[in-house]
């Protein structure tokens, strides 16, 4: 074909036939219409969505000449629209490619490879005659990876980049009435490529909303409504600055969050126009009450609706105060992703995302690492979310050449200014974004002082981040950056970090959740809670990403990097989120929930019942919420009640007299409290919970009755040692000081020796670990006995073995001595004094590992749960008593991992559904326990979860711990206290054959 396809490989040509970037706002007809704010009721727009012509080409030699007058679109297949073509890689359009620093493509900026895949998208439109006549056409792409060339009715319209920012073309006059056609061609790579090396799917195609604005042929262009409140927040002004495309006149209206008229002014519009509008005692947007005033700007038969924030954000000494209050960002870093879609996410996923984040006390987003679909902001407006608005702008993958390069590069400056002002220009009037970022991992160079400069222009008093230069900028370089931003970094540098920082301090990114993670979040928190100017920090990252494939919407298999022969790849990396592809929760997002929830037990005295609570809001009291109490002992609750409308104040605490004698409480008892919702809210129902406590009241193990006296019988049979009391036989293997066999009243309830263990399938966090776990060979360590003595008497049978733990090839990991003890109630205690040996490094865990016979399926336990729990790791649980089937009992990570362990446990019980089956007890610590039809080496060696072939039998694994679980899969190691250290150590529990319902655990503690 004639035309030269060549704008995607110039730096000179980013843009070619749009409009100049302007406010997101859609037209509508009446005021009624406009503030329903729905964008499909106005006649002015058209949606263009849906399933389209399309044909993928391997490589732009290879494009049709499709503007001649004899191509047709016989044989293209049809793709929807929103929708990354990536997704149908089973139909051979390209494959997805997970990759998070390294470019998909040989690094020569601005040069791009001329193998460059490119698809063709066609669809044809109705235009009325009359409409044409009086209106003016445009059409919108909000997001189109990476770049395209538009033709209508054949004729090149325009070129675009920035994959997602909105590209705006006035078609008017490449239009007829009737029928007319659209061509968009989309290449994959364009010199903005090098620019948006963001970690994520490298998805392609137009994955946002396409639509025409029909509009006044002399017309609004843009709204700027600058906003300022007094220090005293008792007056606000809106400084009102329109622009059109000619001469002429508007009116603009304010009204309340209530719908009272505030003001109205006219506006005479040459070009440009202003007004002033000045709101007395005005109500003030924030997370908690986001009220929001309407403006209505009318102009021919045109009505343009903006919601506006009213809000006063400042800095004083170094801390960030919304509204005159010192407030958190409890945040959360947000790709657009969707399993069955790509980078496509409808208007109803955002709105589920953001009710997800709310039901989970968080009130910040970051969106990493570009700008959102431009109705995102709206809804951040309306629901209340502060927001992190991040420029279109990543170079991670040139920190193998020279980070600063481009960022430094003149050559490149037109193209970095381009994409904050496209932001900026589009998102600007939106009162929920306080900080304005510059990008993510670009290293350091004048361009990013340059788009600070036009920010602060454009908004003088805005607040403007740059992680690159604080983390890695020169001191002298950084004074154009607001706010002190990090990544990663651990809580001891941070605390070191809170004495010198004069600005306010933000984690961009911090507690990595990938996987069974994370399980630092209270370290941070009670760093962030006790230092006004640590401002807060958004977790990376909301969701995990994956490509469904197989029965993608009953039973997704989820694939990652690397699943799909793509390359470079990083794998499961991009499974770091707090909910799973579908949304489904995260452990690891029950646990930010907690750790952020509005209320604080500041203090408890047992003798009187007082009990004080904080709460943590900045805004609003408590009284749209309820006090739950209740005292449970041994897993029953004993009394219960309730506060309704505690209507504790702002930051202040109140205290409430619990009725009830805590002088009585005995046995496992703990205060329960429980702050739940009193009226519904979009994202939750009445009696919601935002946030529990628990307090102990007593852990006294219960009187045991006295039990039947009967003897212990041992005899040596060989290679093995029989002990038997009553209908219990237990076998040990003199060769291995196992345990080989437990029969009970019949039933043999091991299938395999009971096994000391070391071993957990590693964790996400355990990828620096387990190279050295590997290197001494934990996961393949073996039990050697060195002796094994049987001692007796008439009430008990010891046995005594020495064990060595190591892997062939490699030296000693742990010596122990093990003593059994077995007792007439046919109970078996482990005692284990063990020795570490010389520079082991920390351990995965320590415990023994049963196999217990086909049909044992049921679980009961008196311990932290219902979901998993670990030594830093465990706020979202609680100790209770819980039930649950095995094959229930598993958290369902991508890539298969340790997972749905309780710390914190008093007794566990596995059993069949006759009810027989074993308890595990604690001595004198608490114990550790979980249960699946997995052992760790089958999670250790499986790459997904979808490819997990359960076992018949249980494994039931219990241990004196784990290692803590951290974040370290990119965030710093485990802290100190929660490393299990490679020291010596004892560790002590009861193994006792039951029938579940026929006993009490309580007095068998001990």
């Amino acid at each position: 074909m004639n035309f030269v396809f060549d704008y995607h490989k110039s730096l000179s040509s980013l843009h070619v036939g749009c409009a100049e970037p302007r406010a997101y706002y859609i037209p509508h007809s009446s005021e009624k219409s406009a503030l329903r704010d729905v964008r499909s009721e106005s006649e002015n727009f058209v949606s263009l969505c849906g399933d389209w012509d399309f044909k993928f080409y391997e490589n732009a030699d290879r494009i049709d000449d499709f503007t001649s007058d004899g191509f047709t679109c016989d044989g293209f297949d049809k793709m929807t629209v929103p929708m990354s073509w990536q997704t149908k890689w089973r139909q051979g359009y390209d494959t997805p490619n997970y990759t998070n620093v390294n470019y998909p493509f040989p690094v020569n900026p601005p040069h791009i490879p001329e193998n460059n895949p490119c698809a063709l998208y066609n669809r044809d439109f109705m235009v009325d005659a009359d409409r044409l006549a009086k209106k003016s056409v445009f059409i919108n792409f909000e997001g189109v990876d990476s770049c395209f060339y538009l033709f209508v009715n054949n004729k090149f319209a325009a070129y675009s980049q920035v994959s997602h920012m909105t590209s705006e073309v006035d078609i008017t006059t490449f239009l007829h009435a009737g029928e007319n056609n659209i061509k968009v061609l989309v290449f994959k790579w364009c010199t903005g490529s090098y620019l948006e090396d963001q970690d994520k799917f490298r998805y392609s195609g137009i994955f946002r909303e396409v639509y025409l604005l029909y509009r006044d042929a002399l017309h609004i262009e843009d709204i700027y409504a600058r906003q300022s409140v007094s220090e005293d927040l008792s007056k606000a002004v809106i400084d009102l600055e329109l622009s059109a495309n000619g001469e002429t006149d508007a009116a603009a209206k304010l009204l309340s969050p209530d719908g009272e008229v505030v003001a109205e002014k006219k506006i005479s519009v040459n070009k440009n126009g202003e007004a002033k509008i000045v709101v007395d005692e005005p109500q003030l947007w924030n997370d908690e009450e986001p009220w929001l005033y309407s403006l209505l700007i009318t102009c021919g038969s045109e009505v343009i609706y903006l919601p506006i924030a009213l809000r006063r954000y400042e800095i004083k000494n170094g801390v960030i105060y919304i509204n005159g209050k010192k407030v958190k960002g409890r945040g959360v870093n947000r790709h657009d992703s969707d399993p069955v879609l790509g980078a496509a996410t409808p208007y109803d996923h955002m709105v589920r995302d953001l009710h997800i984040m709310k039901r989970h006390n968080v009130n910040m987003v970051r969106t990493s690492h570009y700008p959102n679909d431009p109705r995102f902001l709206t809804l951040c407006d309306k629901l209340g979310f502060y927001v992190c608005d991040e420029t279109d702008l990543e170079t991670h993958g040139m920190n193998t050449i020279d980070w600063g390069m481009l960022t430094n590069s003149d050559e490149w400056t037109e193209s970095y200014l381009d994409r904050v002002q496209r932001m900026f220009e589009r998102d600007k009037n939106h009162g929920c974004v306080i900080f304005w970022s510059l990008g993510n991992e670009s290293g350091c160079g004048k361009n990013q002082r340059l788009m600070a400069d036009y920010l602060h222009e454009r908004m003088p008093g805005c607040f403007v981040h740059c992680e690159d230069q604080t983390a890695r900028g020169l001191p002298e370089n950084t004074q154009y950056i607001d706010i002190y931003s990090r990544m990663y970094p651990s809580t001891g540098e941070l605390k070191a970090l809170l004495k010198t920082e004069k600005r306010p301090i933000y984690l961009c990114e911090y507690c990595h959740a990938m996987g069974n993670s994370p399980g630092d979040l209270e370290e941070y928190w009670d760093l962030i809670w006790a230092n006004d100017n640590f401002f807060g920090g958004c977790v990376w990252e909301f969701t995990d990403h994956a490509s469904a494939d197989g029965d993608i919407y009953n039973a997704p298999e989820y694939k990652y990097g690397g699943d799909f022969g793509d390359f470079p790849s990083d794998g499961n990396f991009c499974c770091d989120g707090l909910v799973y592809p579908d949304r489904t929760p995260h452990t690891g997002l029950l646990e930010l929930k907690q750790v952020q929830k509005p209320f604080e037990v500041t203090s408890f005295d047992k003798k009187t019942g007082k009990l004080k609570i904080k709460n943590r809001r900045y805004f609003t009291s408590l009284s749209d919420c309820d006090l739950c109490w209740n005292v449970e002992r041994n897993g029953t609750v004993i009394a219960q009640g309730r506060f309704t409308n505690p209507a504790v104040k702002p930051q202040h605490q109140r205290t409430f007299e619990i009725p009830f004698d805590f002088d009585t409480t005995d046995g496992f008892s703990y205060l329960n409290l429980s702050l739940t919702a009193n009226y519904a809210t979009p994202w939750s129902a009445p009696g919601y919970e935002l946030g529990f406590d628990q307090i102990t009241l007593s852990e006294l193990p219960d009187k045991a009755e006295k039990s039947k006296k009967q003897a212990v019988k041992a005899e040596i049979a060989g290679n093995e040692i029989k002990i038997s009391a009553g209908n219990t036989h237990y076998t040990v293997s003199r060769f291995t000081g196992l345990i080989t066999s437990v029969i009970d009243n019949g039933r043999d309830l091991v299938t395999a020796p009971i096994v000391p263990n070391i071993w957990h399938a590693p964790l996400d966090n355990d990828k620096n670990n387990r190279v050295e776990w590997y290197n001494i060979g934990m996961d393949r360590a073996v039990n050697t006995c060195l002796g094994c003595e049987l001692t007796k008497s008439d009430s008990e049978a010891v046995v005594t073995t020495e064990i060595s733990m190591g892997a062939a090839a490699r030296r000693e990991i742990l010596r122990f001595k093990l003593t059994y003890t077995f007792t007439p109630d046919g109970a078996v205690t482990f005692d284990f004094d063990v020795k570490c040996g010389k520079d082991v490094p920390e351990l995965p865990r320590f415990g023994v590992m049963l196999t217990m016979p086909q049909d044992t399926e049921k679980l009961k336990y008196f311990g932290r749960g219902p979901v998993e729990s670990y030594e830093d790791k465990h706020l979202a649980s609680k100790t209770g008593l819980y039930t649950s089937s095995i094959s229930d009992h598993f958290e369902d990570y991508i890539r298969p991992q340790e997972n749905m362990a309780h710390n914190g446990t008093k007794w566990a019980q596995v059993y069949s559904y006759a009810g027989h089956g074993l308890m595990a007890l604690k001595c004198e610590d608490d114990i550790s326990f979980n249960a699946s039809h997995y052992t760790p080496k089958m999670l250790t060696k499986t790459k997904h979860n979808y490819e997990l072939k359960p076992l018949k039998e249980t494994v039931f694994c219990i241990d004196k711990r784990h290692s803590g679980v951290g974040s370290n899969s990119c965030g710093p190691r485990v802290a100190e206290k929660y490393r299990f250290k490679a020291e010596d150590f004892t560790f002590k529990f009861k193994l006792i054959p039951v029938f579940a319902e026929n006993i009490d655990p309580f007095s068998m503690i001990g």
